[in-house]
């Protein structure tokens, strides 16, 4: 580092300073200075002969604002600071700002050696006589903002800052010690960059935005006066950026300024004159701060998002204190995932259905399988606090609801907000984990009207999903769950297309009880869904019973958020490979470094990819895509039908219709829309009449996400999962001794057990009639052995009837169900 050389006599920088310590107070002076000997004042010429100089001043970290934008690059979200600055050099600012800042504060800057003695001892003797004026350097007020700005607490703000001759000649110290380690224009630039300009405006690069819009090296020259004005007199400018406020005291301070830059040869009169007859000009640029001042206010979900994803990143430091810290003071250029125009679109596409006064929420997510980049974020609310005039809440209780204004995280959730019931989307987990233990697409399972399954409900049950009452060795009633379905998807067994495309409840709780629901629930957990602690899985896990929980496969007993259910589609998608949603596309530091690691991508292969494309063919038969190898016979969701390119999907209905969503997927996006009550996730009949409302948004969603995205589609699965591999047949089983029936069915290779309850069938009572299972399977499948009630049995009739296992589980009325 080149220092300026000086010639300095250290007697008359000892004198001037005794001079300034008498007109000061002798006693402050001494404190400040080593005064040694009587005959004479010995100073050091170094460093050394002053206090070491604080590390804030040595190596200054100014807090600079961070800077996120659309993934564009240009569209800004927002800014994050503490002090509204960003650093530049020397050579990122118009010699004229420079020129215009060194006439109005210190117009000697180049000649003192960082204290101005003469100036010094004229305004100690001006304000001994009630004149006050000030003799503090360019330099000097460098180290005083530096300080200050540097102050971890208020009791060093107050020492760097109080007005005591002490402080002033701390700082005279300090000044003189930094012009001898650095150079006039190493000061002259961190004096740019420190300096206060009013308006939550910190150095020259802040003052030239919030004023005029425009780089610092684009400034006219009454612009150029206007910012010297302020460091002195920053509340000068108090009011202007709002249309309010004087301004004659910052036009009397600017023309005072261009008429010092004419005395100093700096501009010439006549060019003084035109800039003093330019009016202020002031051209605000919106300052963004944070979540609630975003320029779109649906964009703040977003960026709420964006904001807790980075307190959880341990790259930006040890505590979530820190790393918040780190982007309010680090200076990044942040280029987050967010499509702008995207995010329109969709706000479009739910206003097109409903406003944002409404009670039900209305939302969708869309996220990049292969990447888990956040595309969109939107949902019919206003990102606001102030919620003073919001509707009343439709659960009764006292406070603000939800509509219009919010900030509650109704898409993406955290410890407070678990969500919403996703009803039969939950079938794709059973599936996956289905076909993981190897059961083949064509697996064909009973799909009656009413199914009685292995899982047992106490008299407190509703009615209707309740039958074959029993009683344990304790005399407690106890009964089995029966789920009902749909009369669309009620009828002959079907395979997984049919079970998948027609959602049939009755199929997917008897392929629950095959897999186990905890198979079920570690894929979902494994491909993105977090159950909150008092989801019906939490409470499964707390009692140790989860394999015992019936209800999971229907997403009846769990909330969850539209982006856990995009991660997790978005991993099928994908053909398996599971990333982290992940907001950000590109972190760039204050020093131009980028921060690869923050921004790339947290993905690992979570589900195998042959197992994948085997959801995807089923996935296919909701939204009646008829690809390779699919066999659909029917689907709930015929918005898709004519979508143009490949796509999967399913609709899922929550209890009692208090939610209904649409998952949809290309392999290129993925989207998850819903409708719920934020303020009472059991809010009966919200989604009722409005299925189509969300399936049609979900659909114009995904199609202005894939619009000028390569139009790709997926591989047809392996026939070891189309049609099973190595797979062993189930005995056929027909009006016999159950203990018989289950040594016939453990024999072949099969976890064989008795189903508890009886079933409906024409053999005799008490006799094994069916399996839960016909046909053939993994060897190893845990497969039921079904007992008749005898409700069919003719005397003399059904005995010899061979039953081959054929019979479907039958059912035991025909009450109304949910299966979409």
């Amino acid at each position: 580092m080149e220092t300026l050389r000086r010639d300095r006599s250290p007697l008359g920088d000892g004198i001037a300073l005794l001079a300034c310590g008498v007109l000061a107070g002798i006693l402050a002076a001494a404190a400040a200075f080593p005064l040694v000997a009587t005959g004479g004042i010995v100073v050091g010429d170094s460093v050394d002969s002053f206090e070491s100089l604080p590390t804030e001043l040595t190596q200054p970290t100014l807090p600079q604002t961070s800077y996120v934008y659309a993934s564009d690059g240009e569209t800004l979200i927002t800014s994050f600071y503490e002090e509204n600055r960003r650093e530049v050099s020397l050579d990122e600012v118009d010699p004229l700002m420079i020129d215009a800042l060194l006439a109005a504060e210190d117009s000697k800057f180049y000649e003192h050696a960082g204290v101005d003695w003469v100036g010094i001892v004229r305004a100690a003797v001006a304000n001994q006589s009630g004149d006050t004026q000030g003799a503090s350097t360019l330099t000097m007020q460098f180290v005083r903002n530096t300080l200050i700005y540097s102050a971890s607490t208020i009791d060093e703000v107050l020492e760097a800052s109080e007005d005591t001759y002490e402080r002033k000649l701390r700082e005279a110290r300090y000044a003189l010690a930094i012009e001898e380690t650095m150079s006039k224009e190493e000061i002259l630039e961190g004096y740019l960059n420190v300096i206060y300009l009013g308006n939550q405006a910190y150095g020259i690069h802040a003052g030239s935005y919030t004023y005029f819009n425009k780089p610092p090296t684009e400034l006219a020259l009454h612009e150029a006066a206007t910012l010297a004005a302020l460091p002195k007199f920053p509340s000068y400018a108090d009011g202007l950026l709002d249309g309010e406020g004087d301004d004659s005291l910052i036009l009397d301070r600017r023309n005072w300024v261009l008429e010092r830059m004419v005395s100093l040869d700096m501009v010439t009169d006549a060019e003084a004159e035109e800039a003093k007859a330019q009016p202020l000009g002031l051209d605000p640029r919106e300052v963004r701060s944070e979540c609630v001042d975003v320029p779109t206010a649906d964009w703040g979900f977003f960026c709420d998002y964006f904001k807790e994803w980075w307190a959880s990143q341990e790259i930006f430091g040890e505590t979530e204190r820190d790393r918040l810290s780190l982007l309010k003071r680090g200076g990044f250029q942040i280029v987050t995932s967010l499509d702008a125009d995207l995010q329109a679109d969709a706000m479009n596409a739910i206003h097109d259905e409903i406003d944002d006064d409404d009670p039900r929420a209305l939302g969708s997510v869309t996220i990049t399988p292969g990447t888990g980049h956040i595309r969109s974020m939107a949902v019919n609310r206003v990102y606001s606090l102030d919620q003073t005039e919001n509707g009343p809440r439709t659960d009764g209780e006292d406070g603000p609801s939800n509509y219009p204004n919010t900030t509650i995280p109704l898409l993406s959730g955290n410890e407070e907000v678990s969500g919403f019931p996703a009803g039969s989307t939950f079938k794709m987990f059973t599936m996956l984990a289905a076909l993981e233990q190897g059961w083949p697409l064509k697996t064909t399972l009973p799909s009656p009207k009413q199914y009685t399954s292995q899982y047992v409900v106490g008299p407190e049950a509703d009615d209707d999903v309740k039958c074959n009452r029993q009683y344990d060795e304790s005399g407690n009633e106890f009964w089995s769950w029966c789920p009902t379905t749909e009369s669309y998807s009620a009828g002959p067994p079907l395979d997984f297309w049919g079970l998948f495309g027609k959602s049939s409840n009755t199929g997917f709780v008897a392929l629950q009880e095959m897999v186990g629901t905890s198979k079920a629930v570690e894929v979902a957990e494994r491909i993105g869904v977090q159950f909150s602690a008092d989801s019906g899985v939490a409470r499964a896990r707390e009692n140790d019973n989860l394999d015992d929980y019936g209800v999971f496969t229907l997403g009846m007993g769990d909330n969850t958020t539209p982006m856990d259910m995009a991660e997790a589609y978005a991993t099928v998608a994908a053909e398996g490979l599971h990333c982290d949603p992940l907001p950000v596309m590109k972190v760039v530091g204050a020093d131009g470094e980028e921060w690869a690691e923050a921004s790339q991508p947290s993905c690992e292969q979570a589900i195998d990819e042959d197992v994948a494309l085997a959801a995807v063919s089923a996935a296919h038969c909701p939204v009646y895509d008829d690809a390779d190898k699919t066999r659909c016979v029917g689907g709930t969701a015929r918005e898709a039908d004519d979508f143009g390119r490949p796509v999967i999907g399913k609709t899922g209905t929550a209890n009692a219709d208090r939610s209904y969503w649409f998952m949809a997927s290309t392999p290129n996006a993925t989207t998850a829309t819903f409708v719920g009550d934020p303020d009472n996730s059991a809010h009966d009949g919200l989604a009722a009449d409005f299925h189509n409302q969300v399936r049609e948004t979900g659909v114009d969603v995904l199609q202005a996400a894939v619009e000028g995205l390569d139009e790709e589609g997926w591989a047809a699965p392996p026939d070891s999962l189309v049609n099973g591999k190595d797979l062993v047949s189930v005995p056929s089983i027909g009006c016999e001794d159950p203990d018989s029936a289950r040594s016939k069915v453990a024999g072949a290779g099969f976890d064989a057990s008795i189903a508890p309850g009886k079933f409906d069938s024409e053999c005799e009572e008490g006799q094994a009639f069916s399996t839960s299972v016909t046909g053939s399977a993994p060897a190893g499948s845990p497969i039921y052995i079904l007992i008749s009630n005898g409700s069919g049995f003719e005397e003399g009739g059904g005995d010899d009837d061979e039953g081959g296992g054929g019979d479907d589980p039958p059912g035991g009325g025909d009450p109304p169900g949910r299966d979409d």
